[in-house]
């Protein structure tokens, strides 16, 4: 099952003017939906815009409108089991409960357009208490899954939850399974002394510079030292099994260049291709047709080398099983084993003589006569890999002699793969083919073909008993049919067979496949229609019922690809917007989960300093390195500050009040942050103990992701009045940060969306998406779940404020005359309570913000003093690379879109997409060396992530905010220097 994105139809919409965009009331709509975007941005957002501004747009007491900004994005629900198994993209499992911080990939299912499988990073893990019914359902080819009712399956018919979903209907499935996942050793495979020890034996000096230079070479691409739980071991350990099949690799020429080569078909050399960028080296582009492609890498042969590839032609020389991958973990063994099978294994091949069955796949070796024995070795090697899998060998045996006409004698040795169906269902579930598309999707196909064929053979197997123990009792045959007969398979045609068979006393009574059981050729063209050759199936269901749920918790991901799936337990299953909704109490009004967010209160804060970018350019680099020292970031960092339980409770009240009482700042900060850094209303005993326990630590971090910190200055002032009120200057340094309220708000989130769903069933309100789980304001449970988001608010405000001090640290430690003060720290994902105008009438509401930022224009009494009469400062931030904007509230906005703007420009490409775009280190040398930005961060992964080009034009988004009135450009700012986690 996987989510289906379509671009916006906007022939569904009614353009008001230029940049708004309606969604006309209709069925239970109580306001239209409002959409904020130009004509470009509107066509490329997601269909699934327009479905939740009309889901929202239904939500009791809300007001005027459901309103989505021009960065509107939408993301994820929970609904699985915590032991389903989830796949991953180096052919492993995990469990999705494992799954939290781990690094490694999925498989995603890219159904748009390609029809193919790909891989994706995990952006986020959820876990939440069940707050509706579950379900299980099982396939006719065999896989299970346990999932909540309001999940959607992808079936011929479109989406469909599945608690509409009925038996017989057709939902993809993906049937390989790979081996369950195991941590490898830190042992080391290669080191430099073994690297010197086979230069020697190729006869290259240890101590000459071409040895020095190799050394070298694998240290700068950080292949040296080489273990089991190296970051590329993957990687290696294909090409390794590539090498041994359809690959060689020697030294040519009178330099003696180390050159590997490759031999394929063009879709899948291009796969190994960019599977060797990923190792540092340059392949060459393909030649001879598209069939071959070579790398011109002395370093990486001898690294290849000392992994045990043979050099020169194979045929004529000893190998084996390269003896430090018996040592490796199974689902390692496994990859060498695939891209070995990829090359030599032929490809699942139905018998005609035998219906649905198929041959037995054959792996055939090639030796000079002399090294016959040889091969035996190293075929018998395999056939002990392969009983780790529990797969059969049935035997190897030669296969025939060839005398060539300079009277050289070779010898073909098979060996031969018993085609049992269970065995089969071993080697391409477990095993299967990489390198090679074409043989693994037959594969993934003959695999869902004789689970089918598996699955009605043991249904005929389990009635026998029952035959046998009627028959004992005296019933007769046509009883005995009558009272067991189903459909197909269980016929009464099959019972009475097995009855007479029984009574006949026959040995040979095992269940043969019906008739009608379709061909291998049927079974294609039928099952995988509109799936292309992903290597999906579609499996009918043949049983789905609610089942008693007795663990604490299901579990959701959220992937970064644009196709939002990932691969549980053989199905494809699937993974809120931003932008703004009020609710009004005295109208039955709620309060949501969804409309406010997880990272609660994510917000930025900017600081003004008296340095210009002549002062601080040349010592940039000085003072980015000391920001990076002074301020945590990255994924789960922990900061200086441990607060113990009573210190957790006042942070949570208190907010940045509490951190500038420690030291960190000063009191007119709190001047300058949104509602004085501290909102009343919270509770600290409404937050879970679960929430608590993974705050300690966090207060004063950046964390990871799209949170930063960045050295800026102004460099377009398009408003020189309002500029001047804020303070500002052309070539002014400033400071922003960007961060919210950590695992302490995200917990708060998942923690409510279960008390949220119980009080929306108790309460009868209709929710049409599970994100969308609320309850009314003026409710116990809505009230309490207020209570706790304005913990993680108070918390969030006093996160920025510590990391805002930590920064004039580092700046007075490169600077000593330097002063900064802070500008403005305003956050998003929150909601307040505000007075608006609504139809002439003032309305005390619930404004929820999601994705979306305050933008109060002057006179609003929750603005500081200095900014009362001008507006409020608005902050939109860009990417590194770019460019940020600082806007400032008007009344109009405040009239349109109660005072709301977006927060950020917005994704374009996926991380996955980033990440095979650019490479971090070479970001970083491409904006310092073009553009004189000089960043620091703790993964160069995530910081690809974070490309500048992978994020929509920042100044298209911020110009439709100011075209529609919304806010006002005042001043554009430039990164000169970036922390990123």
């Amino acid at each position: 099952m996987f989510v289906l994105i379509l671009k916006m139809d906007i022939s569904k919409l009614k353009r008001r003017n230029e940049f708004l965009w309606e969604i006309e009331k209709q069925g239970e709509m109580l306001v239209p939906g409002w959409i904020f975007a130009d004509l470009e941005l509107i066509k490329e957002m997601d269909e699934k815009v327009y479905e939740q501004l009309s889901n929202v747009a239904c939500l009791p007491g809300i007001q005027k409108a459901s309103i989505a900004m021009p960065d509107a994005h939408w993301g994820y629900g929970f609904c699985l089991h915590p032991d389903s198994e989830v796949l991953m993209d180096e052919g492993f499992t995990i469990k999705i409960k494992d799954l939290e911080n781990v690094q490694s990939r999925v498989l995603v299912f890219k159904g748009k357009k390609r029809k193919k499988l790909c891989s994706a990073s995990i952006k986020k893990f959820f876990k939440v208490k069940p707050y509706n019914r579950i379900l299980k359902i099982k396939t006719d080819l065999g896989n299970e899954i346990i999932a909540s009712e309001d999940h959607p399956f992808y079936t011929q018919h479109g989406m469909l939850k599945a608690g509409k979903l009925k038996k017989g209907d057709l939902i993809a499935t993906y049937l390989f399974r790979g081996v369950c996942c195991s941590k490898p050793s830190n042992r080391v495979i290669v080191n430099e002394k073994l690297v010197l020890e086979k230069l020697e034996s190729l006869g290259i000096d240890r101590k000459s510079f071409r040895a020095r230079l190799i050394i070298t070479k694998l240290k700068q691409r950080e292949l040296l030292p080489l273990g089991y739980n190296h970051p590329k071991i993957s990687i290696l350990i294909k090409l390794v099994g590539f090498l041994f099949g359809d690959g060689s690799m020697n030294f040519i020429g009178k330099r003696r260049d180390g050159i590997l080569s490759f031999s394929g078909k063009k879709e899948d050399l291009e796969i190994i291709r960019e599977d060797i960028k990923k190792l540092g080296y340059t392949p060459s582009p393909l030649h001879r047709n598209g069939k071959e492609f070579v790398v011109n890498a002395s370093s990486l042969l001898v690294l290849m080398y000392c992994l045990g590839v043979p050099l020169g032609n194979k045929s004529k020389q000893r190998m084996r099983v390269p003896a430090w991958l018996y040592k490796a973990e199974p689902w390692q063994k496994r990859l060498f084993i695939s891209a070995l099978f990829g090359c030599e294994l032929r490809k699942p091949y139905p018998r005609k003589d035998k219906k649905a069955n198929f041959s037995a796949p054959v792996l055939t070796v090639g030796k000079e006569k002399k090294l016959e024995r040889n091969a035996y070795e190293y075929l018998n090697d395999i056939k002990n890999l392969l009983n780790e899998f529990g797969i059969k060998v049935l035997y190897i045996k030669k296969h025939r002699e060839h005398k060539a006409k300079d009277g050289t004698v070779s010898v073909h040795i098979d060996l031969v793969i018993s085609p049992s169906t269970e065995n089969l269902i071993r080697l391409y579930e477990k095993v299967s083919y990489l390198y090679n598309s074409e043989r693994k999707w037959l594969a993934d196909i003959a695999l869902a073909y004789l689970r089918f064929k598996h699955e009605i053979l043991e249904e005929k197997e389990k009635v026998i008993p029952v035959v046998e123990e009627l028959l004992r009792k005296g019933e007769s045959y046509r009883s005995i049919a009558k009272a067991l007969a189903t459909a197909n398979p269980i016929s009464e045609r099959f019972l009475m067979d097995m009855c007479w068979k029984i009574s006949k006393g026959k040995k040979d009574i095992s269940p043969l496949v019906p008739k009608t059981f379709p061909t291998f050729e049927d079974f294609v063209r039928e099952r995988t229609k509109g799936l292309g050759k992903s290597g999906l199936v579609w499996a009918k269901i043949k049983e789905i019922k609610e089942v008693d749920y007795d663990e604490e918790f299901v579990y959701d991901l959220t992937v970064d690809d644009e196709d939002h799936n990932f691969i549980a337990n053989g199905f494809v299953v699937s993974n809120c917007i931003g932008g703004v909704a009020a609710f009004d109490p005295e109208e039955n009004g709620v309060i949501s989960v969804g409309g406010v967010g997880f990272d609660i209160n994510c917000g930025i804060a900017t600081l003004k300093t008296n340095l210009t970018l002549d002062e601080v350019k040349p010592k940039i680099k000085e003072l980015v390195d000391e920001l990076f020292a002074r301020v945590p970031a990255g994924l789960g960092r922990r900061g200086e500050i441990r607060l113990s339980r009573e210190e957790q409770f006042e942070v949570m009240k208190e907010g940045a009040k509490w951190v500038v009482e420690k030291g960190y700042g000063y009191e007119e900060d709190l001047d300058y942050i949104e509602e004085n850094g501290r909102v009343d209303g919270a509770v600290p005993e409404n937050v879970s103990e679960t929430a608590l326990k993974r705050e300690r630590g966090q207060v004063g971090t950046l964390g990871s992701g799209n949170h930063y910190l960045e050295v800026q200055y102004v460099d377009e002032i398009y408003d020189e009045k309002t500029a001047k009120a804020f303070g500002f200057e052309r070539n002014q340094i400033l400071v922003t940060l960007h961060c919210g309220s950590r695992a302490l708000g995200h917990q708060i989130g998942t923690d409510y969306l279960k008390i949220l769903a119980a009080a929306s069933r108790k309460y009868g309100i209709k929710i049409r998406e599970r994100e969308l789980v609320c309850a009314p304001i003026n409710s116990p449970e809505g009230q309490r779940y207020f209570g706790a988001v304005n913990c993680a608010v108070n918390y969030a405000f006093a996160n920025r404020q510590v990391i805002a001090h930590l920064s004039r640290e580092a700046f007075k430690k490169v600077f000593p005359d330097a002063e900064l003060k802070m500008f403005y720290n305003i956050g998003h994902n929150t909601v307040k309570v505000e007075w608006h105008d609504v139809d002439g009438n003032k309305k005390r509401l619930y404004v929820h913000r999601k994705g979306s930022t305050r933008s109060f224009g002057p006179g609003r009494e929750e603005l500081p003093k200095a900014y009362r009469e001008i507006g409020q400062p608005v902050l939109i931030g860009g990417t590194m690379g770019t460019c940020s904007y600082v806007l400032v509230g008007t009344k109009e906005g405040e009239k349109i879109s109660f005072g709301s703007v977006c927060h950020g420009a917005g994704r374009t490409m996926s991380r996955h997409q980033a990440k095979r775009t650019w490479r971090g280190t070479e970001l970083v040398k491409l904006l310092w060396e073009k553009y004189g930005i000089y960043v620091r961060a703790h993964s160069m992964p995530g910081l690809a992530e974070e490309a500048p080009g992978a994020y929509k034009d920042v100044t298209k988004v911020v110009d439709v905010i100011h075209n529609s009135g919304l806010a006002k450009k005042v001043i554009k700012v430039k990164p000169l220097g970036v922390v990123k986690g």
